[in-house]
């Protein structure tokens, strides 16, 4: 979901706290407020299992784990630990796994970019103005984790087999899938 709006703050000549001083006007008057609301869920990933070719494709070595019926994702996910490396284990030689494709989702995003400006009318020309913007993206400097590692390293033992343990890479969040508070000044000359 994504959602925008605009509102102009009550404030100036002709709005709800009216400001009749023409330069106290000019200031704090007619300023707009508005911002940009985006919610998604996590993007679907494929699981695979890097430089195993357990099945003889030949198709570069990228297997699929078997599925262990454990539930993939972890009750308390943290980015260093948000998949289950129980939930998989690697195929026998000679069978294909049966994880299938786009079967992960990863972390959602929850952002909010938001604005204020105001527009200066040019006194030698109506059709002259001048803007001026203040801007914020991910105002609330909100962390969007990125996909975890979905490739299950060959030679890496996995938590489903008796007496192994998953490998350290598998299931971390190691970045962002949005950039942290960004802020900008502008000006914006219309003619």
């Amino acid at each position: 979901m994504v959602t925008s709006i605009l509102y102009d703050l009550p404030f100036g000549k002709g709005k709800r706290w009216n400001i009749a001083n023409p330069v106290l006007n000019a200031i704090a008057g007619g300023w707009q407020s508005g911002g940009i609301l985006t919610v998604q869920s996590g993007v679907p990933g494929t699981l695979s299992i890097g430089g195993v070719d357990n099945a003889s494709t030949s198709d570069g070595g990228y297997d699929r784990p078997v599925a262990t019926g454990v539930s993939p994702y972890l009750g308390n996910r943290t980015p260093s630990r948000w998949l289950n490396p129980a939930a998989f284990f690697e195929a026998a030689p000679g069978f294909f796994g049966n994880v299938g494709r786009n079967t992960i989702e990863g972390p959602g995003i929850a952002n909010l970019d938001a604005e204020v400006h105001k527009q200066f009318k040019m006194p030698y020309n109506e059709h002259h103005s001048l803007q001026f913007r203040a801007e914020a993206f991910n105002s609330s400097n909100h962390p969007n984790l990125g996909m975890p590692n979905l490739n299950i390293l060959s030679g890496a033992a996995f938590a489903g087999q008796p007496g192994t343990n998953a490998h350290q890479g598998f299931g971390v969040v190691s970045g962002t899938s949005t950039s942290m508070r960004q802020m900008q000044l502008g000006l914006k000359y219309t003619f």
